[in-house]
């Protein structure tokens, strides 16, 4: 069996919408929780220090640009939803690093929000992650974030702290981290990537398309992705091998026989 793949229900779509981009009012409506929380928690940590340089605001302005890896003129483009809470989207990212390792300059992987509402601390790894984005350090932070979920994943408190440790060791400036920390334009970007993965039909992460086919969880992508991709290079298919046969179970003991002799 592989491991277990992450779902939830569709948002259900709302008839007005308050935000550009069609986003989904409970998704923002959660967003905005969260910025509120993330500026309360940013305030406390900088109340004793120096007032910092002021940084140039995102706040109104924010577009994300798109996370690729990989070369723009890579024949194979791959588009992953995601959700950094999911213990198998970080067990995804294994056969993720496999792949491009054995396709060399034929792959480019997008990477897309899609936090979860069931895993409460997804979003704050979504914000940091995204601001580490807009310092060009994205993809370390994304490996250290699935290294490091064992740690910050079962923490009983919002794990700010931890993704702005994260992001020291990174090198990132941390002021300008901050700052965009409690910007909810940044969270509105999230929530519209998410959208996007809604528009689609996911309802499970990780969900990978390459093309408009889609293979859902690791094994799916294990056992069928990477002979999509080398059908894509007009490869010749891997055997896939078959599924073992169910072990069957060995045959009830006999009763135990008396030792007694007959008269």
């Amino acid at each position: 069996m592989g491991p277990k793949v992450e779902t939830t229900k569709l948002e259900e779509k709302t008839k007005k919408r308050f935000w550009p981009a069609k986003l989904n009012f409970r998704s923002v409506l959660a967003g905005m929780t969260l910025v509120i929380i993330l500026t309360g928690i940013v305030m406390l940590a900088k109340r004793s220090k120096p007032a910092p340089v002021p940084a140039p605001s995102l706040a109104g302005a924010y577009l994300s640009a798109p996370k690729t890896q990989g070369p723009a003129t890579a024949p194979i483009k791959i588009i992953e939803y995601s959700d950094f809470e999911c213990p198998s989207c970080r067990v995804a990212q294994q056969e993720l690093h496999k792949i491009i390792q054995e396709y060399p300059g034929k792959i480019q992987l997008t990477f897309k929000h899609f936090p979860l509402t069931s895993h409460r601390w997804s979003i704050y790894a979504h914000q940091a992650a995204e601001c580490m984005h807009i310092q060009g350090k994205f993809w370390p932070y994304q490996e250290k974030l699935y290294e490091k979920q064992p740690e910050w994943a079962p923490s009983i408190v919002p794990p700010v702290e931890i993704m702005f440790q994260y992001a020291r060791e990174l090198g990132a400036d941390m002021n300008r981290f901050g700052k965009c920390m409690s910007d909810v334009s940044v969270t509105k970007a999230i929530y519209a990537e998410k959208e996007e993965g809604n528009q689609r039909q996911v309802n499970a992460t990780p969900t990978l398309f390459l093309g408009e086919e889609r293979f859902v969880g690791p094994r799916e992508m294990q056992e069928r992705g990477e002979n999509a991709i080398r059908k894509a290079l007009g490869l010749p298919p891997i055997p896939v091998p078959e599924p073992a046969p169910p072990a069957i179970p060995p045959p009830p003991a006999s009763a135990p026989t008396s030792d007694k002799k007959t008269p």
